[in-house]
């Protein structure tokens, strides 16, 4: 079982320079990427793309590339425009020879300010075919490292859920117990004011239609079949959690079958410690709830 919140980091270099993928992942219904990057192609984020759909199935996935050229690596040249500096000489000399004008030299500041600049500076720059090794390696560090955290995370949430299971099926053990008691109580109930009613006319008590009317009631309160099929979901829940495969949209709708399942049975109980019982089921599986948002 996997988490869907993570974070991961990982570089590769070579003689020219490192890059480094920075991976942010959190709660998400989908797999969803967004990519950022400094400069990278479309073509090596599309790569980095397809690495993280190779191993993550759900989750917002953020992703940060970057490239640091190392100092032998820069190749940084400044080149001069050779053509355009001899045509701004030969301005410059026919304007000393204009009348009225100023005969000085141009000094080099002079030269800088002219509009368009003669010297230009350029960074060797490195292919695709050079960047995507780095790129791949860095990928699969932060996605081991992003996966090893996500585990770590959803092995945390396994075990948090075993025991919410659990205490969700002794609950389950009480709605079943109270069940026969239920239709006890009732009967006696109605006895009493029976009886009562009974007692000012002198006459007696109707046993059958007592019977009658007590099975019509436990016909009405009785629970036993939704408990049956909350029980077989819980099991179920527990047998999901076991699975290697990704599992959060299951148990999402599972929850949802239970709650419709602990819905019928508060309904359908008269008992007051049920209704509290079921109160304290919905408060515990909302709790659960929260928890099977952040499974992958």
């Amino acid at each position: 079982m996997n988490s869907m919140t993570g974070y991961g980091r990982g570089s590769a270099e070579n003689g020219r320079g490192i890059v480094t993928a920075e991976l942010k992942s959190v709660n998400s219904r989908f797999l969803e990427i967004n990519m950022r990057s400094d400069h990278f192609s479309a073509f090596l984020e599309d790569r980095a793309s397809r690495k993280i759909k190779e191993t993550l199935h759900r989750g917002k996935v953020t992703v940060y590339l970057s490239f640091q050229p190392s100092a032998e690596g820069r190749n940084l040249k400044v080149v001069l425009d050779r053509n355009l500096l001899e045509a701004y000489a030969a301005a410059l000399t026919e304007g000393r020879r204009m009348k009225g004008l100023k005969h000085r030299k141009p000094s080099i500041s002079d030269l800088l300010t002219l509009p368009e600049p003669f010297l230009h500076v350029e960074k060797e720059v490195l292919s695709d075919e050079e960047l995507a090794p780095l790129v791949n390696e860095a990928m699969e560090k932060a996605l081991t490292e992003l996966t090893d955290m996500r585990a770590r995370e959803g092995a945390n949430l396994k075990k948090d859920l075993e025991k919410r299971i659990s205490f969700l099926k002794e609950k389950r053990e009480f709605l079943l117990s109270r069940q026969d008691d239920a239709a006890r109580a009732y009967e006696e109930r109605l006895k009493e004011r029976i009886n009562k009613i009974l007692e000012d006319r002198n006459l007696s008590i109707d046993e059958g239609r007592v019977l009658e009317e007590v099975a019509l009631f436990s016909e009405k309160a009785d629970y036993t079949e939704e408990v049956v099929r909350f029980g077989s979901h819980l099991d179920q829940f527990s047998h999901i959690l076991e699975s290697n495969e990704p599992s959060g949209r299951k148990l999402d709708f599972l929850l949802q079958e239970i709650n419709r399942e602990v819905n019928t049975t508060a309904s359908k109980a008269s008992d007051t410690e049920v209704v509290d019982c079921v109160i304290i089921i919905k408060t515990e599986l909302e709790k659960i709830r929260e928890q099977v948002q952040n499974i992958e």
